[in-house]
């Protein structure tokens, strides 16, 4: 990931609870035949010396089962709220019109080596922790009891428990802060005038961003 110094999530604590608000990431490796991903569900989980990881799952028949088998270095990206800013935006363009097309975003970038686990008991409670995770905050919240049993076995045989051992973790929130003032202020209104849920979403962030 290329940081910005003034774009850095300097918090570790921000960087982990962003990842644990978003869970859905981008699972990336290196193979013979080229790069691998998967899109897949994270839950951020610490060891008993308090060492940071990642745990989630994937199809046995996914190549990144495969792949991780044996431990392979990986990169994790947790992409947040996005949206293309217009140069129109700024009240700098009708004074001297040197403005320039940006892109306001927030990401999670993780790094480590990425493991497998297949013990049955392990996935299933991996399953439970991921399913009380999401399933939390509902009124009638799904549990992975409410399955019948021998169905639950057989999903739970055909899965590969992933673990990502973090050795490096990094966050950017690019939301205008180079901007000047006025041109800051341009783009939070007009994205929040904009009839696009995401960029609405965006303005908020940077409205936020007064307050950090």
């Amino acid at each position: 990931m290329h940081s910005y110094g003034l774009f850095e999530m300097k918090d570790n604590a921000e960087r982990i609870a962003f990842i644990e608000q978003r869970t859905f990431a981008n699972v990336i490796v290196s193979s013979e035949t080229g790069p691998q991903a998967a899109h897949v569900p994270m839950l951020v989980m610490r060891d008993d010396d308090g060492a940071l990881y990642l745990e989630g799952h994937v199809s046995r028949g996914n190549p990144l089962a495969r792949l991780a088998e044996g431990g392979v270095s990986s990169l994790v990206i947790f992409n947040g709220v996005d949206a293309y800013v217009t140069p129109s935006f700024y009240p700098s363009k009708q004074v001297h019109g040197k403005v320039a097309p940006t892109w306001n975003y927030i990401a999670v970038h993780a790094t480590g080596m990425l493991e497998t686990f297949n013990d049955a008991g392990e996935l299933r409670g991996h399953l439970e922790t991921l399913t009380d995770k999401l399933e939390g905050g509902r009124d009638t919240p799904w549990t992975v009891d409410d399955a019948p049993e021998d169905f639950t076995e057989k999903m739970v045989a055909a899965i590969m428990g992933l673990r990502l051992r973090v050795t490096l973790l990094e966050g950017v929130r690019k939301l205008n802060q180079n901007s000047r003032e006025a041109d800051l202020v341009g783009a939070r209104d007009g994205l929040t005038a904009s009839g696009d849920v995401m960029s609405k979403m965006v303005a908020q962030e940077m409205a936020k961003e007064k307050g950090r």
